[in-house]
């Protein structure tokens, strides 16, 4: 409670007039006498009073007064009471791969969009909504406004994409609608409880479950094995919870090598063996009739042309030259393997002159030289200096005695480090990227193991650490061993063609303006940086081209998540919302002050009407004379 002005307050001094008038009337009283005088009236002789006698008008005229003064100084009341004004709303969407899932109601995101809209069509005028969608990233898609036409355009405008949602995408996304009010969060998968409870978002959150279960299969994995020589390999799953029947079909550059009926079990995962393939190429796998999920019943894979690889490998350390020999091999059992202890150092030919074979892969280990002209070079373990292959080089500027692997590209930070040995310190320059990290064991300062990148010469690559003593063939460093490996297949893919996974960030090597042709058609172009490369995400699963000065690049996105290809056990049944019991409880409150002045006068109404009527029963009683 409290006053608006409290210098109003005296006018409560007419409390005091009013005693004061009471005083002065009964000081000197009158009393009625007989008299031949009419309407006479005469001081009693000996009756004075000095006491204050009230009556029940006195207290209803002090009650009156003291009304009016409240009324006058603005008497008001605290109290909790719902808001009225327009609300801050926010509206969030699941765009992951997950929600383009079908059943007999349509995609899930189109359940999703029906009871986006009608929130939007029953909200009060005046709200205002932002849109937000998540998958690999947060990103508004509407900011705050209150036409409906703008929200419906925008609701209608999302799209899933064929990535798995990230728990970190949710958490940027509740982030970002922290300042609304209410929150309405639509998705298939329940969110972690401990995910809301960081987000501590100021609104009200509720979680609109969206879909139901339905039946799914998927291709998990394609192995091309060797051209003419080892067969490949499909893995099929079955998500659901009964025996479930498909058509396998492989090909491979558009000709079909594999066509096979398959029945799997439940929950279960079949192993398809085909060829060999007569050749190497882009292998195509694809599995029919469609399910409840289309992104994940294709997958890509390139086989290793037919024609003969050749590698060089170059080290002072003959150990090493075997160990690198025998990891080329397993990479690709196709590669002519040549080692050296310098590049220089060749066998002459018949006619006197130095034989130098044409290398499509030049590995240099710990040595200056820089091997043939090959289209790809790995300069692991690299001097002191400038490495690399003329207009690009690589400095390389110091020594650490022991460092420790703790991270690869595409993989969980490590558990436990690697503790590897010594490495060489280097920069990356702006046209390379890193595949690993790791740290001086000395310093504990990080620093970059092994990276790779591309110039108008070739592809080139760095692995930072010395590999002697075994340490590539070291089964309890493995984590080095696939490194390496993985170095080795980005260096000897062809350039013509990639298979990377959907969500992930493709660097191209284009050296020129580039369109980008996504799989459904949509054209997108692409400037190069100051290096030559572009740079897209595919969020698409499917065959994207890059066409630059006539020359066609093709890159092959594949989309697998396990959570989100398993339909069947990702919806609860039926799915309600609910809403996020979290301080604040009651987000749509607030305390309002409301003033009393319509009700105190009428108090003082009907304190002067209860008064009247106390006056005209007495002066009917008493006559006029007793009012």
């Amino acid at each position: 409670m409290g006053l608006l002005n409290p210098l109003n307050l005296l006018l409560g001094l007419s409390l005091a007039a009013l005693v004061a008038i009471y005083l002065r009337a009964q000081a000197r009283p009158t009393i009625e006498v007989s008299s031949l005088a009419l309407f006479d009236e005469a001081p009693a002789p000996v009756a004075r009073s000095r006491i204050l006698r009230v009556d029940l008008l006195f207290w209803l005229e002090a009650a009156a007064l003291a009304t009016l003064t409240l009324v006058a100084a603005g008497f008001y009341v605290r109290m909790a009471a719902p808001v009225n004004r327009p609300l801050r709303r926010a509206l969030i969407f699941d765009l992951g791969a997950s929600m383009n899932a079908v059943d007999a109601n349509g995609t899930r995101l189109a359940a999703a969009q029906r009871q986006a809209r009608a929130i939007v069509d029953g909200a009060p005028p005046g709200d205002q909504f932002k849109v937000v969608g998540y998958a690999l990233e947060a990103r508004i898609m509407q900011a705050q406004v209150s036409r409906k036409p703008d929200l419906e355009h925008a609701i209608d405008a999302l799209r899933a994409t064929a990535v798995a949602a990230r728990p970190s995408a949710l958490r940027a996304a509740l982030n970002s609608a922290n300042t609304a009010e209410k929150i309405d969060l639509f998705t298939d998968h329940p969110p972690a409880p401990e995910l809301l409870e960081e987000a501590r978002t100021r609104g009200a959150l509720v979680v609109h479950q969206v879909g139901s279960p339905v039946d799914n299969l998927a291709v998990l994995a394609l192995e091309p094995g060797t051209p003419k020589t080892a067969e490949g390999r499909c893995l099929v799953r079955n998500f659901a919870y009964r025996p479930q029947t498909c058509e396998l079909r492989i090909d491979l550059d558009g000709r079909q090598v594999f066509d096979s009926p398959l029945m799997i079990e439940p929950r279960a995962v079949a192993a398809v063996r085909f060829g060999p393939i007569p050749q190497g190429g882009v292998l195509h796998a694809h599995i029919t009739p469609a399910d409840g999920l289309a992104a994940d019943n294709d997958r890509y894979a390139l086989a290793p042309k037919g024609r003969v690889m050749r590698a060089l490998v170059v080290s002072p350390d003959n150990a090493v030259r075997d160990d690198l020999a025998r990891v080329l091999l397993a990479v690709n059992p196709g590669f002519q393997v040549t080692t050296r202890a310098s590049a220089l150092d060749s066998s002459p030919a018949a006619d006197g002159k130095q034989a130098e074979p044409n290398f499509d892969l030049a590995i240099l280990h710990d040595t200056n030289d820089t091997g043939s002209a090959a289209p790809a070079h790995l300069f692991i373990f690299p001097p002191l200096g400038q490495t690399g292959t003329g207009a690009a080089p690589i400095p390389v500027t110091g020594t650490a005695s022991a460092v420790e692997l703790q991270s690869r590209a595409g993989v969980a930070p490590l558990a436990t480090p690697v503790l590897l040995g010594a490495a060489r310190l280097f920069t990356i320059p702006g046209w390379m990227d890193a595949l690993a990290q790791g740290a001086d064991t000395a310093l504990g300062t990080t620093l970059p193991l092994a990276a790779t990148g591309y110039t108008s010469q070739g592809a080139v690559g760095v692995i930072a650490f010395d590999v002697r003593n075994h340490l590539l063939l070291d089964p309890d460093r493995l984590d080095a061993l696939l490194l390496a490996i993985d170095t080795i297949k980005v260096l000897s893919t062809p350039p013509g063609a990639k298979v990377v996974a959907t969500g992930d960030l493709v660097t191209m090597p284009t050296f020129a303006a580039t369109t980008l042709i996504a799989p459904d058609s949509t054209r997108t172009p692409l400037t190069p940086d100051r290096w030559g490369r572009v740079r897209f995400r595919p969020l698409d699963a499917g065959r994207y081209i890059l066409v630059a000065n006539r020359q066609v690049t093709e890159v092959y996105a594949n989309y697998y998540d396990e959570l989100g290809s398993d339909l069947a056990t990702s919806v609860a049944a039926p799915p309600t919302p609910r809403e996020e019991t979290r301080a604040p409880a009651r987000p749509l409150i607030e305390t309002k002050v409301v003033p009393l002045t319509t009700a105190l006068a009428g108090v003082v109404l009907l304190i002067l009407l209860l008064e009247s009527a106390i006056l005209l029963r007495r002066a009917r009683t008493w006559g006029l004379n007793h009012v």
